[in-house]
């Protein structure tokens, strides 16, 4: 399901700048941190409303939970999104190389 997402919970109400949600292809590989961070799956995660940019940066990055500035956390957030966006506009490309 290439447009699922995975949603993005924001303690108050979420900054002008900040992502409603990332790919669940981002986050999916990362399930098994999720799993020890949270104690739950990625889709029950999902379910009750997803993480906080801190939270998912750390399931991300695969490393135990810390606290930190909310905006350093979005910047970053960004950042790992634009690198998978590009990661996957390539594989695209090469596909359609081949074809």
């Amino acid at each position: 399901m290439a447009d699922r997402a995975f949603p993005i919970l924001y303690p108050t109400r979420r900054p002008a700048d900040a992502p409603r949600s990332i790919a669940w292809g981002l986050v999916a590989p990362h399930r098994a941190q999720a799993q020890i961070n949270h104690g739950q799956t990625l889709e029950r995660l999902a379910e009750r409303g997803g993480l906080a940019p801190c939270e998912l940066l750390a399931v991300l990055e695969d490393r135990p939970h810390r606290r930190m500035h909310l905006e350093d956390a979005i910047r970053q957030l960004w950042a790992l999104c634009d690198a998978f966006d590009l990661g996957a506009a390539a594989e695209r490309a090469k596909l359609e190389a081949v074809e």
